[in-house]
């Protein structure tokens, strides 16, 4: 797997947690991220208002704020989508 950027990692945490209230490990499993980083990253998006925690259930689920910046994330990655290398670039004397 390629190297995500920090934007890449919190859209996939969010989406693994939009559709239902999940667990940090299963959000953990479906955004494909480590123990340390599913803490960090977690930190962040409650504190962005992009993901709610009960502390009743001990689960996670995306806010509408987190609904609304996956939306954004979707919409820049078609404007910049990733530009693929030249497998060989000629080199002119």
């Amino acid at each position: 797997m390629k190297n995500r950027t920090d934007i890449e990692v919190i859209a996939a945490i969010l989406r693994s947690a939009k559709d239902n209230w999940e667990y940090q490990t299963a959000i953990m499993n479906k955004a494909c991220v480590s123990h340390s980083q599913v803490i960090r990253y977690i930190s962040v998006a409650i504190n962005r208002g992009l993901l709610e925690y009960s502390k009743i259930s001990g689960l996670y689920k995306t806010t509408k704020i987190g609904l609304h910046f996956l939306e954004k994330q979707s919409k820049l990655m078609t404007l910049f989508p990733e530009i693929a290398e030249p497998s060989q670039q000629s080199h002119y004397d």
